[in-house]
């Protein structure tokens, strides 16, 4: 028997009710998140926002990048 399927066999009658429910239902558009534009660039997080300005001050060091 499988890991799997002895995960199976110890449900409950309600937990394998769900279980089936759930993998009978059909998906649907609104049950996908849609894909972003990338059509034109993403906005930086501010960490990158971050590295990209300690990069202007001082370029190809990574000073800021070691342990203390």
């Amino acid at each position: 028997m499988t890991h799997a399927n002895e995960r199976i066999a110890n449900l409950t009658d309600k937990q394998r009710e769900l279980l089936a429910k759930l993998l009978s239902t059909k998906r649907t558009d609104r049950d996908t998140i849609p894909r972003a534009d990338r059509s034109t660039p993403l906005p930086l997080s501010f960490a990158q926002q971050r590295l990209w300005f300690l990069d202007r001050i001082s370029p190809g060091t990574t000073s800021w990048n070691a342990c203390a």
